[in-house]
């Protein structure tokens, strides 16, 4: 069973004042043990290279890139593995205190959520006919007749740019 965890954070404006107040459940993976708790924790990191060929193809294509943060990835990946966490605090359930919750998608500080995040999103981009690069399998591509579209993933991180 891995523990879980509240952490509290303070989103401040320009001039430092408090405007939101976030709060986000962790699982906490370095409990997790290997073989028992998850199988793979890998998930592939754009290359350097990759990122500066995106930024010359931009350049050459004069196409505008974009960036964007997927700000709840880990919590749309899917898990394979059995997972139990712990009732987190303040939320026991008084009549069954020593129940567990099983996971069904992976949970910030989970081992195998960067992992599971990137398997939902590539299989999302395959299907929508995007090419998977050969070196770098953070790079998609998709043609269609003249126009190009390229995506480039890191973690949670997304840039792009087209042509059209």
């Amino acid at each position: 069973m891995v523990g879980t965890k509240w952490i509290f954070k303070n989103k401040t404006d320009e001039e430092g004042n408090v405007t939101r107040n976030r709060t986000r459940l962790v699982a906490q993976g370095y409990s997790q043990v290997e073989g028992i708790d998850f199988d793979e924790t890998f998930a592939p990191v754009a290359r350097l290279e990759s990122i500066r060929l995106l930024l010359g193809i931009s350049c050459l294509l004069k196409s505008k890139l974009f960036h964007m943060d997927i700000k709840s990835a880990f919590l749309n990946g899917v898990i394979q593995e059995e997972v139990f966490v712990s009732q987190p605090k303040g939320f026991e359930d008084s009549a069954f205190p020593d129940h567990v919750y099983k996971l069904k998608k992976a949970l910030y500080g989970s081992k195998q959520a960067p992992r599971a995040w990137y398997e939902r999103l590539t299989l999302f981009l395959i299907e929508k006919g995007f090419k998977r690069g050969s070196v770098d399998k953070t790079l998609f591509i998709f043609v269609d007749e003249k126009d190009i579209l390229i995506v480039q993933i890191y973690v949670d991180d997304i840039v792009f740019g087209s042509t059209k």
